[in-house]
C-alpha cells in the first residue's frame, strides 16, 4: 500500500521538525541556567472530528 503525501502535510511535518528543534533547544538553554523547567502535554478536544490535539505546556521557574 502507497500512501501520498500532500505538500501540505509535508511543509506542516517540515514546520513541526524545526519549531520541536527550536523548542528543544530553549528547554536546555533554560534548564543550564539554573531553571527549572515543567514540560506537560495537554489534549485540545474539538468540538469537530474525534481526534484530540496535542498541546504542549511549559513553566520555567527557580
Amino acid at each position: 500500500m502507497t500512501v501520498t503525501i500532500t505538500e501540505e502535510q509535508r511543509e506542516a511535518s517540515d514546520n513541526l521538525r524545526e519549531a520541536m528543534r527550536m523548542f528543544n533547544h530553549a528547554i536546555r538553554k533554560a534548564a543550564y541556567s539554573g531553571l527549572h523547567v515543567e514540560v506537560k502535554l495537554l489534549q485540545l478536544h474539538r468540538t469537530e472530528g474525534r481526534t484530540p490535539v496535542p498541546q504542549v505546556d511549559v513553566l520555567a521557574k527557580l
